[in-house]
């Protein structure tokens, strides 16, 4: 069942990412419904890791995820102690946006809504991953 969630849930993740990430591209700023400031988030200075653009990491991430849930579903894994590479994986992705939500918070003191989707698709993971592997 876990892996069933983690697929549904990496799916609407992998979209969200690429809503920020096209929005992001386009010249016209981006609106935010809840009257605060997406593009000040997205054009900060915290919106990259190692050079690559944190909706491009959220992405890469949710594929991951996708992939692992992928294999599992359909029987193409068979690793021993898979559920923990799972929640490692989970746990990191999750700890990254309890750090970017505390970026937006503390540091840029605006808000992405579409970011803090992201956030909670991740919280909704981890939350799951918790209950079905621990």
């Amino acid at each position: 069942m876990l892996y069933i969630i983690l697929f549904v849930l990496s799916i609407a993740g992998m979209i969200d990412s690429l809503y920020i990430y096209h929005k992001n591209k386009q010249v016209a700023p981006m609106t935010c419904p809840i009257n605060s400031d997406c593009n000040a988030v997205l054009k900060s200075k915290w919106n990259k890791f190692l050079g690559v653009k944190n909706e491009v990491w959220g992405f890469l991430y949710f594929l991951f995820i996708f992939c692992l849930s992928t294999f599992y579903i359909f029987g193409l894994f068979d690793l021993l102690n898979f559920d923990l590479i799972v929640f490692f994986t989970v746990a990191f992705g999750f700890l990254y946006s309890l750090f970017l939500i505390y970026v937006q918070i503390f540091k840029i003191k605006e808000y992405c809504l579409y970011c803090l989707y992201s956030a909670g698709i991740n919280l909704l993971m981890f939350l799951f991953t918790i209950y079905f592997v621990l």
